[in-house]
């Protein structure tokens, strides 16, 4: 190459040289940057989605323990619930106790009264009982007053034992003991010699008790009372109307007896 002739490297300037050698270089350094960018958005969205995941995934774990806790406060509470619905039926059981034993007690203070009160009413209620072959139903203190006017009369206390047959008579004036405690009490007048009161008693007796088994003494206690006092025609009467109307019995016999001495 002649001098005339320099290369074209020599004529052109330095930063011209310095450009184009940049560009050169350049060119396929850009051309190897594209596939590296890929790369890197595609690691980018992956750890973009890897962070969202992670992030989905912590919060479904938050809401897991959240809803775990829930679950754990619910079962909490339900415990509790059931530690005071079993402290309630303990005090439930032993109110029930309570009330059981009370009511038991109520019951044997009730059936206590009510045998006492059996036991108060049992001299009160009423007996039966045989008069003259006949069974009749009395009060406990009607047959008492009367068995006792009766046990005087027997242990010889006319006296007492006709104010109590007055006294029965009047408490009890149509107690079946009636036509007993009239013929009684006639015996007793008789005893002391109240002969004309004995004689009224005795009437009474016959007027009233036509029936009467002991209608034949009474007829002949009553003939008896009115020879005492000397009325002998009415005694005499007494006796026979005693001898016809019975005549199987044994003051009938008794009573014949009195008429042959009247003669």
């Amino acid at each position: 190459m002649s001098v005339g002739q320099k290369p074209l490297r020599a004529l052109l300037p330095a930063s011209l040289l310095a450009a184009g050698l940049a560009i050169g270089l350049a060119a396929p350094a850009r051309a190897d940057m594209f596939p590296d960018n890929e790369a890197r958005r595609a690691i980018l969205d992956l750890r973009a989605q890897v962070t969202q995941n992670q992030q989905s995934t912590q919060n479904q774990l938050a809401q897991q323990a959240q809803q775990i806790q829930q679950i754990r406060n619910s079962l909490l509470d339900l415990s509790t619930q059931i530690e005071q619905m079993r402290s309630e039926m303990a005090q439930l059981r032993g109110k029930q106790d309570a009330a059981t034993q009370q009511l038991n007690d109520a019951l044997s203070k009730l059936q206590t009264s009510q045998q006492q009160l059996t036991q108060r009413l049992k001299p009160l209620e009423p007996v039966q009982v045989q008069i003259n072959g006949q069974t009749y139903t009395v009060q406990p203190a009607e047959k008492a007053a009367f068995d006792q006017a009766l046990a005087t009369f027997r242990n010889g206390d006319f006296a007492g034992s006709a104010t109590q047959l007055k006294a029965f008579l009047a408490q009890y004036p149509a107690s079946p003991y009636d036509a007993d405690a009239q013929y009684w009490l006639a015996n007793a007048q008789y005893a002391q010699k109240q002969y004309k009161d004995a004689i009224a008693t005795f009437q009474g007796l016959i007027q009233n008790s036509p029936n009467n088994p002991r209608l034949p003494e009474a007829m002949l206690g009553l003939a008896n009372c009115q020879i005492e006092v000397r009325q002998i025609s009415a005694a005499r009467k007494t006796l026979n109307t005693l001898v016809q109307t019975y005549p199987q019995s044994e003051a009938a016999q008794a009573g014949r007896d009195r008429l042959a001495k009247l003669k």
